[in-house]
């Protein structure tokens, strides 16, 4: 059974998804990101306290007076999970305003058991590219879907890939397996590489994260499945994972399927999957969906 209520995170009018295995909440006023997953009142998803209730308004008539204001302003680390694009390079230190943290407008569509949430963003100013979120809870099964879509309005073509961007409460546990066909021997050291700790054995690579040293680290791997792991206060484990699709054969941003960032100034990490590159012809889409999964386990049971 899947229960549906409206209710506020972060000072925003929120859609919270209720199932036996999960609690999810999304706010589409600020970019259609999740901001809430986890069960027993446990929330795996940091939330940044001091940015409740606030998004910039920008007044621009043109590309140049967007992009202006846009990187004028701060980055907003609400937190919780959201689409980005990459690469990174084509923006710099914040993201495009619009798709960021624009008003996305929320469609509900409700089956028996089902429940979808179709999250639109306005047209980006800027680059004239919009993004469509679905997000579908299950109400027998512990996963849920999240599809990136991204449409180019714009009058020429465009390379871009669809990066989803968790941040999670530290302390936490990464694991990151070895693909098939495809696994780092190293990582890709994006960032301040020599602080964190990653170990690589037989199965593939695993963070402990449990510091304030700023790090960023990528993997290539065609595993398709990457897992975070937070134990909590009440005694038990709860683990994401997320599953996603892999083409060793097409080009990633940043050379990597996925990267783990570490922050400083705030208490929580992110877990990054890239899209391959899609380049859109102007009307063409390209859609990449990543399945979440929550675990919880009693510490110490086998």
């Amino acid at each position: 059974m899947i229960q549906i209520t409206i209710s506020s995170h972060l000072g925003f009018p929120s859609v919270s998804i209720h199932t036996k295995y999960y609690d999810m909440a999304t706010v589409p006023g600020i970019g259609g990101r999740i901001l809430e997953f986890g069960a027993d009142g446990i929330n795996l998803l940091y939330q940044n306290q001091s940015l409740a209730g606030h998004r910039p308004k920008y007044v621009a008539d043109n590309v140049e007076e967007m992009r202006s204001q846009r990187m004028k302003g701060q980055q907003l680390l609400y937190g919780g999970e959201k689409t980005w694009l990459a690469p990174q390079a084509d923006w710099g230190d914040c993201p495009y305003a619009d798709l960021d943290h624009g008003e996305y407008e929320l469609e509900i569509q409700r089956s028996e058991d089902t429940v979808k949430l179709l999250l639109t963003s306005p047209v980006c100013r800027e680059t004239q590219l919009q993004i469509i979120r679905t997000i579908t809870c299950y109400g027998d099964k512990p996963h849920m879907d999240i599809e990136q879509k991204l449409i180019n309005h714009g009058p020429g073509p465009v390379k871009k890939g669809l990066w989803q961007v968790t941040m999670l409460n530290r302390d936490g546990i990464v694991e990151i397996p070895d693909g098939a066909t495809v696994y780092a021997d190293q990582p890709v050291m994006l960032l301040n590489g020599e602080n964190a700790s990653a170990i690589h054995d037989a199965k593939g690579w695993r963070m402990e994260i449990n510091n304030n040293l700023l790090y960023k680290l990528g993997f290539m791997t065609d595993a398709g499945q990457t897992t975070s792991r937070l134990p909590a206060t009440n005694g038990k484990s709860y683990t994401l994972m997320k599953t996603y699709c892999v083409n060793p054969k097409q080009t990633y941003p940043h050379n990597t399927v996925v990267e783990v960032y570490n922050a400083s100034d705030y208490h929580y990490y992110e877990l990054e999957v890239h899209s391959p590159v899609y380049t859109l012809q102007p009307g063409e889409s390209a859609s990449y969906t990543i399945r979440w999964e929550l675990q919880a386990v009693q510490e110490g049971a086998s």
